[in-house]
């Protein structure tokens, strides 16, 4: 259940895909009206929407609601964001000031999602692994490659052994062939890519704990995961190619394993640092 700080229009976009064919339809339309909904009935609702009142009832649970008189209670609450229409995509002729409202509005909900969907313990379970092991592997593919390579940068800086590699290819070769123990951050925000699939499961195989980052909690990777991060999907419009949001969350989830680490090993992490730093110093 979300805890209804959360603007509700977002809520629905974030969950659209795993509803029913019959929630998405009254999803959608509700996105669409939402100021109309506050003042309707359930049986209005229904008509106009092409609905039942079943299905509005099944939505409202299907989002954390508690019935129907709670959606509209939610809509009211977050009306002055529909009235500025931040919920919607970015469109044509849109004013800087409305972009930058509409990108920090979702940016905002993607952190404040995924800072609740980050389980403590769980993290503290990486953290075992990352500590418990001598190599760290890492592997993402497009904006997620960019998260592995943030991981990769972070903990060498520390000096922690880390491998990381945009081929695949090389990637399995080092999980196979490196005789060190190892732990394995695997980052896909669908879980569903084949290659980093493919990767766990090779991990798995040589007994190297696998630590997922991704938005989908019943994917083929979160399976195989050992130690399981969720974020929030990063609720990416059509217009946004760059899967930016679902980046943005999943460097999140990267720092607090980074910081969590760094804080529980503190002088030696200090030490690295400031050597690390002196070193570039002398590069300028």
């Amino acid at each position: 259940m979300y805890p209804m700080k959360y603007n509700i229009i977002y809520i629905m976009k974030e969950k659209l895909n795993s509803l029913s064919k019959a929630e998405k339809q009254l999803a959608l339309w509700i996105m669409e009206n939402p100021q109309e909904v506050i003042n309707m009935s359930v049986t209005n609702l229904a008509k106009q929407a092409n609905s039942s009142p079943a299905t509005i009832v099944r939505l409202c649970y299907s989002l954390g609601l508690s019935g129907f008189t709670d959606l509209k209670l939610q809509l009211s609450k977050n009306l002055p964001q529909i009235e500025e229409n931040l919920h919607t995509d970015i469109v044509k002729n849109e004013t800087i000031d409305n972009i930058k409202k509409k990108l920090k509005f979702n940016l905002n909900n993607s952190f404040e999602e995924t800072f609740n969907l980050l389980n403590d313990d769980v993290i503290s379970q990486a953290i075992d692994y990352i500590e418990e092991n001598t190599t760290i592997f890492t592997f993402g593919l497009g904006a997620s490659g960019i998260v592995s390579e943030d991981i990769y940068q972070k903990f060498t800086r520390i000096g922690r052994n880390v491998i990381f590699s945009k081929d695949h290819h090389l990637m399995s070769t080092s999980l196979v062939s490196n005789s060190l123990p190892g732990t394995f951050i695997a980052i896909s925000n669908s879980g569903e890519k084949q290659e980093v699939i493919h990767l766990a499961r090779i991990a798995k195989n040589q007994n190297i704990p696998v630590i997922v980052i991704t938005s989908s909690p019943d994917s083929s990777l979160a399976v195989i995961a050992d130690c399981l991060l969720i974020t929030s999907s990063g609720s990416e419009a059509p217009i946004r190619s760059s899967a930016t949001n679902s980046m943005m969350v999943q460097l999140f989830a990267a720092d607090i394993l980074f910081s969590t680490y760094a804080s529980k090993n503190y002088e030696e992490t200090m030490n690295k640092l400031n050597v690390s730093k002196q070193i570039i110093e002398t590069l300028k």
